[in-house]
């Protein structure tokens, strides 16, 4: 009743409270669906879930093309059939990675950095193959002559070459010796980061082992059926592998992606000072709200303090008129930042590529059930710390001094 009695004012105050609520909705929405659009597009991107790899070719080396072949895995196939067995794991997919230079038939000539796949095991693993034009690799290893390769946009451009043409592969074998590989281009696709696609290729593993002349791999990408067993499953092939001459390192994607770190500490930066923002001025707002609904009846308090009322008993109403703001602001918040998600994710908004990358974001935001009962109790809370001044307020009133009040 009391907050009925200046409506204007307790509309405003209510409003102040649900803009809030709806600014820490959106934004903890947009960071939960970037965290996990982020984590999944770099786990299906090609780092998988875990890495399987010799402890020495690890061992200060966390970047995805930066594993030498002379620590690859020797008895890979045990293995992988090992990992493969268990419950849970999609596959284990070998990786060969390939430096040295690319050449075409008109002395165009470029470096890069090849990755070798199995590609029946990365399309069992969901991997993305972001084809520009032609066709992917074949999941057949292909006969000797017959090799082909993909070409990131940047690399085709730099050597001219488009789907159909013809370059040779110029690379190191775990000898030193310089061993060379005519391949097609079966076609162009991009890693999405436009530094990497200057120098990117992708071929079968079978050959690049040609190129190299090597049965080893440089690694094992294991996928699994839930991201939230990554842990776990890790915990149990280090306690599977341990004790096995070379000794395995099994590394989880996080470790090989400090770039997710990064932006995972910015957004979590960013929600925090936005959320310092919204709390400043909720309770500078209705903080101001209720010391005006004190002032306002004073002469009413100072009656109700002489027929008795006690100094905690008034000091609860108005607490418990902050309280009923801060939920019926709170509640109102969520109904609207509720609609406001489901708004944004029906008009299917596209945002430009962030630095660095060649493909536009969708602009999505989730439903985080925690953020909705949080932003709930937070405006309790706030509500609360903004009614101590006018408590203070009421606390302090004279019986004298408020029914002369005027």
């Amino acid at each position: 009743r009391n907050l009925a009695r200046n409506r204007r004012r307790t509309a405003i105050s209510l409003a102040v409270v649900a803009a809030g609520t709806v600014a820490l909705l959106l934004t903890a929405g947009f960071i939960d669906f970037s965290f996990a659009g982020l984590s999944e597009a770099m786990i299906h991107g090609g780092l998988g879930h875990l890495e399987v790899a010799r402890a020495s070719a690890v061992e200060g080396r966390q970047a995805t093309l930066e594993r030498s072949l002379a620590d690859g895995l020797e008895e890979w196939q045990e293995v992988q059939e090992r990992i493969e067995a268990l419950p849970g794991v999609l596959a284990a997919a070998p990786n060969l990675h390939v430096t040295g230079v690319a050449s075409t038939t008109d002395g165009r000539s470029a470096a890069f950095l090849g990755l070798a796949v199995d590609p029946a095991r990365e399309r069992r693993m969901g991997f993305e193959v972001r084809l520009r034009s032609g066709e992917p690799l074949a999941d057949e290893a292909p006969a000797v002559g017959e090799d082909r390769v993909l070409l990131a946009t940047g690399l085709a451009e730099s050597l001219g070459l488009e789907a159909g043409g013809r370059l040779t592969l110029l690379a190191l074998d775990p000898d030193g010796m310089l061993n060379a590989l005519d391949l097609t281009v079966a076609g162009i696709v991009t890693t999405g980061v436009q530094e990497l696609d200057t120098r990117y290729l992708k071929l079968h593993l079978a050959s690049a082992q040609r190129l190299l002349g090597t049965a080893r791999v440089s690694n094992l990408v294991v996928t699994l059926d839930d991201t939230g067993r990554t842990e776990a499953m890790r915990a149990e092939l280090v306690a599977r592998f341990a004790g096995r001459e070379p000794e395995l390192a099994v590394v989880a994607w996080q470790e090989r992606a400090p770039f997710y770190r990064q932006v995972r500490n910015l957004y979590l930066g960013i929600f925090w000072f936005l959320g310092s923002i919204v709390f400043v001025l909720v309770v500078l707002s209705t903080s101001n709200t209720l010391a005006m609904a004190v002032m306002e009846r004073v002469r009413e308090l100072g009656t109700m303090r002489a027929i008795g009322t006690s100094v905690a008993q008034l000091a609860g109403l108005v607490l418990g008129e902050a309280l009923w703001l801060g939920l019926l602001g709170a509640l109102l918040g969520d109904l609207i930042g509720g609609a406001a998600i489901w708004t944004i994710n029906a008009l299917d908004v596209k945002m430009p590529p962030p630095p660095g990358a060649v493909n536009a974001i969708d602009l999505k935001l989730s439903y985080v059930p925690e953020a909705f009962l949080g932003a709930v109790v937070l405006m309790l809370v706030v509500l609360a710390l903004a009614a101590v001044g006018p408590v203070v307020r009421v606390a302090r009133l004279k019986i004298v001094d408020a029914l002369a009040h005027i």
